[in-house]
């Protein structure tokens, strides 16, 4: 598996950025190349939630679907996903100042048939860790504004 992180602050407090983050209905506004999250089942944000997604890295269409493995309010949920990318997505916060440090780790390994749509592994790692860096950007310009 390969790992991709992240960190940033935001301005605002851990009971906020939690709500927003963990709702597997916001992902698709601060996640980059995440093109959706459907069949969200139940509506509550709990351990058990499932839903189905599809994602794009560099022009393919990836697709699974994941499930809340671990969601202690307001500081931790985990998220694993099996499909054409298998991974787990670890969302760790603590009250910081005032605001909220936000850390994002994506554990994360492509189906062969995934890798055989995008050839190199290099490319795939960068435009992973990109895309985890401006997540965290986006939630930070989305909750602060």
């Amino acid at each position: 598996m390969t790992k991709v992180s992240s960190s940033t602050t935001i301005n605002k407090p851990i009971k906020e950025v939690f709500e927003y983050m963990a709702s597997p209905h916001n992902g698709p506004a601060f996640i980059p190349n995440l093109n959706e999250n459907t069949n969200i089942f139940p509506e509550e944000d709990s351990v058990g939630q499932k839903f189905d997604w599809r994602f794009n890295m560099a022009g393919v269409d990836l697709r699974g679907k994941a499930e809340v493995a671990e969601y202690t309010p307001p500081t931790k949920v985990v998220i694993s996903s099996k499909g054409d990318a298998d991974s787990t997505w670890t969302y760790t916060l603590e009250e910081a100042g005032g605001g909220t440090k936000v850390l994002v780790e994506i554990d994360y390994e492509l189906a062969e048939t995934a890798l055989q749509r995008i050839a190199n592994k290099a490319v795939i790692s960068k435009l992973a860790q990109k895309t985890t860096d401006q997540m965290l950007e986006n939630l930070k310009v989305i909750l602060e504004t």
